[in-house]
């Protein structure tokens, strides 16, 4: 969105550049800039673009200096109702000085001091209004690192109406922007609200509460031991076809079935110290259905003899990108000698985060893949029994991550994998569970969606509302009001007398200075005083 939009301004509105509405003060980028080694746990808060957040300063992260280092500064001291606005990297960031009293800005900042004639609110809401976004766009250099001057702001245009009808403005938005505010507030309250409904579903389909009235109307139902058995026969089966296929593919063909004796059959589960299940339910662990290895990672990360190539690359990051069951995809790739360095894994395997903050996290791939070291992969399970796996461990995901082995990093060792206890119900009652829990989790999954996508509704009408403020649509213009032409001409006249009085001060500055050999001190700043407000 652009100025190019209005075809003509309201009456009593004139175009002005944001230079001619107020004072622009860059940081001190001298010799008394502070580095890193000047900075304090407390003191005069020195304020860079990561502290601005939501239109005002954060303190809760903020760097200080000294007092001694902030009256060293010769320019960019803060004072309340300035507007403070991002030249670097993420371009346009704003906020309005209202929570301290004093302060100093980095270099990737800029103050804008308005003068008295205009409402720094009504500077603030155009700067983040869809026009001040064009603006930046129309005097970004483009380069891979983002900026402008200051002089680049100052040329910025503006739609300046009366200054009572920027009062009017201002109160408009601020009235709807509470309205946004509220409702933002209680959207962003659903979420976490959905997700403890969706760990409460969870945890009551694993102890059998979901489908306790499916037992009472079901009779004769085989138990879960039977169950149990097809999958132990089962993973002995896929273990048995695998090794046959390791001992083909090096050219040796067994004689006999000895080879099978190196099967090492998995201890059943003691119910001891494990909680109560339905009758017909057994416990059993991981380490019963399947076999836990864990992925590897090419060294040196990055090096083009191992990524790059068409393989696809399964990390930690692809595996917790999303709340869907199946990865289908990766961004990244490994080559054929990088493959030999990791672990494959073929369509259909489950997957486990095991390491990091993001470990516990269960997905099952339909693409076949290297496995990075930050996961393990769980063999030879499939069917439905996978699913109902994926939707165990995902209930289990926080309890895991609070396992504490004493180390740095967080991580699940395969060992520990193996011994997760999971609790097994009748085949026929296990698809039920799994029936029930897709298609209650799936409403979870499209409240989300909904939510999210009113989170960006309201985002959307916050910038309707502010682009309806600067093409005169928001409030009624009154022809009572003194024109901005006016308005504009006499700060322009006290513009004038300030230069010429601002000049003066430097000329006996810097004859002090050559005279006292003191530090050089910030030159104060004039505000327009015309007694408007």
């Amino acid at each position: 969105m652009s100025f190019d939009e209005l075809a003509e301004l309201p009456e009593g509105w004139v175009w002005a550049k944001l230079g001619e509405l107020g004072l622009f003060i860059n940081g001190d980028r001298g010799k008394n800039y502070p580095n890193k080694n000047a900075l304090v746990e407390s003191g005069i808060p020195f304020i860079n673009a990561g502290h601005i957040q939501d239109g005002i300063i954060k303190l809760s992260e903020m760097n200080y200096i000294t007092e001694e280092s902030f009256n060293l500064l010769g320019s960019g001291k803060v004072k309340p109702n300035d507007i403070l606005y991002c030249l670097r990297g993420s371009l346009g960031k704003t906020a309005i000085v209202k929570n301290i009293t004093q302060g100093a800005i980095a270099s990737s900042l800029v103050i804008i001091r308005p003068c008295n004639s205009s409402k720094h609110e009504y500077l603030f809401y155009y700067l983040i209004s869809p026009f001040g976004d064009a603006e930046i766009r129309k005097y970004d250099n483009g380069s891979a690192q983002p900026n402008l001057s200051a002089q680049s702001v100052k040329s910025y245009s503006i739609p300046l109406p009366p200054l009572n009808e920027q009062r009017r403005i201002v109160a408009k938005i601020e009235a709807l922007a509470a309205r946004s505010q509220r409702v933002k507030e209680a959207l962003l309250d659903i979420p976490q609200l959905l997700d403890q409904f969706r760990q409460s579903v969870l945890a009551a389909a694993f102890r059998g509460d979901l489908t306790a009235d499916w037992r009472e109307q079901s009779s004769n139902v085989e138990p879960a031991e039977v169950l149990l058995e097809r999958i132990r026969a089962e993973r002995r089966r896929r273990w048995e076809e695998s090794e046959l296929e390791k001992m083909k593919a090096s050219g040796k063909t067994p004689k006999d079935d000895k080879w099978k004796g190196k099967y090492i059959e998995p201890e059943a589960v003691s119910n001891e110290e494990l909680p109560e299940i339905p009758e017909g339910w057994i416990w059993t662990d991981i380490n019963n259905i399947s076999f836990v290895v864990r992925g590897a990672s090419p060294r040196p990360a990055g090096d083009p003899k191992y990524f790059g190539g068409n393989i696809p690359w399964i990390t930690v990051a692809e595996i917790t990108k999303d709340d869907e069951i199946y990865l289908t995809q990766t961004s990244g790739f490994v080559t054929a000698e990088g493959c030999k360095a990791s672990r494959f894994i073929e369509p259909g395997t489950f997957l486990l985060t095991n390491s990091g903050a993001t470990l516990g996290v269960p997905k099952i791939t339909k693409i076949g893949g290297c496995i990075n070291d930050g996961s393990v992969a769980l063999l030879f399970v499939n069917g439905e029994i996978q699913i109902y796996l994926y939707y165990f461990l995902t209930s289990l995901t926080q309890t895991l991550r609070k396992i504490n082995q004493g180390a740095a990093q967080p991580n699940l060792n395969t060992e520990i994998v193996r011994n997760i206890k999971i609790p097994i119900p009748p085949q026929e009652e296990l698809q039920v569970i799994i029936k029930l829990l897709k298609h209650q989790l799936s409403t979870v999954s499209e409240l989300k969606t909904l939510v999210n996508n009113k989170l960006e509704l309201a985002v959307t009408l916050d910038q309707s509302i502010l682009a309806k403020a600067f093409r005169g649509e928001l409030v009624p213009q009154d022809p009572n009001d003194e024109p901005a032409s006016v308005l504009l001409e006499r700060i322009r006249e006290e513009r004038a007398k300030l230069q010429t009085k601002t000049a003066k001060k430097s000329t006996t500055k810097t004859s002090a200075r050559r005279t006292k050999k003191t530090h050089p001190q910030e030159e104060e700043s004039v505000q327009l005083e015309l007694g408007l407000e």
